[in-house]
């Protein structure tokens, strides 16, 4: 689905169309070249290729999705994001992630076993310019050990940083297929139409094509297609302002720290927006012994935004997460089962943060519209609902956020 659905966008823009070409294993071996010159990336070692079924890398696709994710931690995921309504109820969380991830099915190269899977059914015409993806991304390993940059832990660690890497890698893979693409033409991918717009503007076509996509909650559809329109979007800003892959390359030594400097990057190749380290532990320990942390998240600018875009527009869900500065959200978790969600946001400016609190307040408004309030006021606002205190609470640079905690334990928190 990924690289398809990113074809599809290019051959819309360049209108395109492949030429015949050589049985699957020459085209792939003569691309290798092709791609060696087009990203400037010498191969250090053979890429292992090997011919398989649509059977045969459908199921490679759905382990390599499971494995990307330990089972524990897409339990944890899932918790705190069906607690935030980002996952609805009777929605898989983990076989959905999997189907989306496998659901095109088509060549590719694994980075954990450093090999060139062919789609033996399609011609080399029809995925020519997808083995020259996946050649890419072979290449972008040898060089600067993809398969370990991506590893789950990091994921564990800051999931917004990790989907920022992602971007980056994936940005650039993308843009030496779109190269390809339109050389013929004498263009160059930089100068295509901001990729990320269009890959969102194409959305609706996508879900056309696609099943599991068309059915998959917003949010990991979004998820799900962010590297693949911001990624390359991204590039094409890196490649304006210093149009060599020799500064791409370096970029592997410095990658993005979060999705805001993927979907700004200007706060990246410009003065830097470092993400602020944020603790949120020890606001919830002030709950006591008897619950633990359950899961941390960073959320980041982008995950921010696809939660406020739950109920509020997309204009102000983006604009009510632009000035991110850092974040952490934890799920809580009680001896007798009850859980509940603490995000810890910081903002650039006191103006970023009120902005976030608004659309924030306008969002527990919208999602319960019916509700007892308990308090409300400029730089405070909670209310209880079916026994749990919501709330929020802005001070300075500084925004809380509490979903779901059990009423009785409210007092715990209050003036936080």
């Amino acid at each position: 689905m990924k690289i398809q659905a990113v074809l599809g966008v290019a051959v819309i823009l360049v209108c395109g169309a492949f030429a015949p070409g050589e049985p699957l294993g020459e085209t792939a071996e003569s691309l290798i070249g092709t791609v060696a010159r087009l990203r400037g990336l010498t191969p250090r070692a053979p890429i292992r290729k090997e011919l398989k079924t649509r059977e045969e890398i459908r199921a490679l696709l759905g382990e390599r999705a499971r494995a990307d994710v330990a089972p524990d931690l897409m339990l944890r995921e899932e918790r705190m994001l069906r607690r935030l309504g980002l996952i609805p109820d009777g929605v898989p969380y983990g076989e959905t992630l999997v189907r989306l991830r496998s659901e095109q099915v088509e060549s590719l190269y694994d980075p954990g076993r450093g090999t060139l899977f062919i789609a033996s059914w399609l011609s080399a015409p029809e995925q020519e310019h997808v083995l020259v993806h996946e050649i890419a991304l072979a290449l972008q390993d040898q060089h600067f050990d993809v398969a370990a940059a991506l590893g789950g832990s990091a994921r564990e660690t800051n999931s917004d940083r990790s989907l920022a890497l992602e971007a980056f890698i994936e940005g650039d893979s993308t843009a030496v297929m779109l190269q390809h693409l339109v050389a013929p033409q004498q263009r160059h991918f930089a100068d295509l139409p901001n990729l990320a717009f269009v890959m969102q503007t194409q959305m609706d076509a996508m879900k056309s094509h696609y099943e599991v996509l068309k059915l998959a909650p917003r949010f990991l559809q979004e998820a799900v297609m962010f590297p693949y329109g911001y990624g390359p979007s991204f590039l094409q800003q890196a490649w304006k302002r210093k149009p060599s892959w020799d500064a791409v390359n370096a970029i592997y030594a410095d990658p993005p720290e979060s999705t805001e400097q993927i979907m700004h990057p200007e706060k990246y190749f410009g003065t830097r927006d470092i993400p602020r380290p944020v603790d949120a532990g020890p606001w919830a320990a002030a709950l006591g012994e008897e619950w633990t942390v359950a899961h941390r998240r960073v959320m980041g600018e982008f995950g921010l935004g696809l939660l406020l875009g739950q109920h509020l527009t997309d204009e102000r869900a983006r604009k009510g997460a632009r000035g991110w500065g850092g974040d952490q959200a934890l799920l809580v978790e009680n001896r007798a089962g009850k859980t509940a969600v603490l995000i810890l946001t910081e903002w650039d400016t006191e103006d970023d943060a009120a902005k976030f609190y608004e659309a924030m307040q306008a969002w527990f408004q919208k999602r319960s519209p019916k509700t007892v309030l308990r308090e409300r006021a400029p730089e405070g606002f909670s209310f209880v609902q079916d026994g749990e205190v919501h709330a929020l609470r802005r001070e300075g640079l500084s925004v809380r956020v509490i979903v779901g905690l059990p009423e009785s334990e409210g007092p715990k928190l209050d003036g936080f």
